[in-house]
């Protein structure tokens, strides 16, 4: 089995793979780095979880000249949850990069945030076609030293319609360039797109979603049964000890709510995630799921692609696509790097018929669907054990993770070891802390200082 060393990847990249405890190179990975090390065009054929964006990120890493103050790679995504997953790997992957800069833009996020941001140039930018474009008209970025475009997830980038916007974002780039291309999916329109903007590319295939290229520790199963009994399905699964963290899908942002509330009132911990949600109330919901306050978040198909949530157990689709592709990328977000998986799919009889035309498909385990009676709205599921504070400080406060954590410990009355996860965004911050303490800490908290600043703690609800 290669290593990463074999890929003739820098000591650099080497010591952060190794504290991300990546132990050998995926067959994407094994495949896209010596080709674009070599400076190759790459159109790569990648399913969820192949880790793909390690293999472009590793390459793009590796050829970055920090001294330089330009924009000099652009990854283009197709949604403001992908461009911030992809943005925080590239900084995991160059962490012993010094002074690397690499930022997220997307629509939904302050206009002016962004600009003073671009200051001081970054390295990479991460973002989605049409905020990429703003930037482009405004002149606030000045592609002339870009060395390298990514489009990732082409296939999504199509079918949201971003065709105009490539074209536009292509013209304004240099002709001497790198192009590497990833899609799930190798359609037509895909193909195209490799025709018109990359120069004669290495084609690398890491597994084809028609064929069924799930990931290897996922179990597949279904529950087949009249539609009124979907509910008490679902609550039946999720009270199960083995579901663990689940991540719901639906059809339509309207469900979504409808079936959160539902759960909320059956004492299960949920939080809803669609497309209309402000980006602060989107990372809300994340966090909860990520740290553990909350079990269960049920989303639209916003959350099927670029979402990735560490040590989700369960996948549950309540109600079934129309598509055998949202089927896979619903499905393929759990059992993600190796680790084990349960995906779930509810269907009538009818939905069951239109599922079971799809090979990717077709290793699902069908079983009568298994409703107990409902019981009353009260609570019946335990309580997450973790609970959520939102710290008035961040990035832009030059607030890291250590600063939070010496603080919790210092004025919360917090041992070490129970300071949950912490994230850090610009100009706030999420800290995870046992429940049963959490007011207690967010009122000791309150007021202390950290980097000079005085911090308000809240908890979030």
């Amino acid at each position: 089995m290669p290593s990463f060393s074999d890929l003739g990847l820098a000591p650099y990249l080497l010591q952060a793979l190794e504290e991300l405890n990546f132990t050998a190179p995926t067959p994407v990975q094994e495949q896209v780095v010596p080709l674009a090390l070599a400076g190759q065009d790459v159109a790569g054929q990648a399913p969820t979880g192949s880790g793909k964006t390690a293999a472009y990120g590793l390459s793009i890493l590796q050829q970055l000249d920090i001294k330089t103050d330009a924009v000099q790679v652009i990854v283009l995504v197709p949604a403001r949850e992908l461009a911030l997953q992809v943005r925080d790997a590239l900084k995991k992957l160059g962490k012993y990069l010094p002074n690397l800069r690499v930022v997220a833009f997307y629509g939904g996020h302050a206009f002016r945030d962004e600009t003073v941001a671009l200051k001081q140039p970054p390295h990479v930018v991460v973002a989605t076609p049409g905020r990429l474009l703003d930037h482009f008209e405004r002149r606030t970025i000045v592609p002339n030293q870009l060395k390298v475009l990514i489009l990732d997830e082409a296939d999504k980038l199509l079918e949201l319609g971003f065709q105009d916007e490539l074209v536009e974002i292509v013209k304004r780039l240099p002709r001497r360039r790198q192009t590497l291309l990833f899609s799930a999916t190798m359609s037509d329109k895909v193909l195209a797109l490799i025709r018109a903007n990359l120069t004669r590319p290495r084609v690398v295939s890491a597994g084809e979603e028609e064929g069924g290229n799930l990931p290897e520790n996922l179990t597949l199963l279904g529950h087949v049964g009249p539609i009124e009994k979907k509910p008490a399905a679902l609550l039946h699964l999720l009270q199960k000890p083995e579901t663990g963290r689940a991540l719901i899908f639906c059809n339509t942002r309207e469900r979504c709510v409808e079936l959160a509330r539902f759960l909320v009132g059956r004492g299960v911990a949920a939080e809803v995630l669609h497309g209309k949600m402000p980006q602060p109330e989107r990372d809300k919901a994340l966090m909860k799921l990520r740290n553990g306050s909350s079990q269960v978040l049920v989303a639209t198909d916003v959350a099927a692609r670029g979402l990735d949530v560490t040590a989700l157990d369960t996948v549950v689709q309540y109600e079934s696509p129309d598509k055998a592709d949202a089927f896979q990328h619903r499905a393929g977000r759990t059992a993600r790097a190796g680790a084990v998986g349960t995906a779930h799919i509810l269907t009538t009889p009818k939905e069951q018929e239109h599922v079971q035309k799809w090979p990717v498909a077709e290793t699902i385990q069908w079983k009568a669907m298994h409703a107990p009676a409902l019981p009353p709205a009260a609570p019946k599921a335990p309580r997450p054990t973790s609970a959520t504070l939102h710290v008035s400080a961040g990035r832009r406060d030059k607030v890291s993770a250590h600063d939070l954590v010496g603080t919790f410990v210092a004025h919360g009355g917090l041992e070490r070891e129970a300071v949950g996860h912490i994230e850090v965004f610009d100009h706030y911050s999420y800290v995870a802390v046992p429940r049963e303490q959490a007011t207690d800490v967010a009122q000791r908290v309150t007021g202390a200082k950290i980097k000079g600043r005085k911090i308000r703690v809240s908890l979030v609800e």
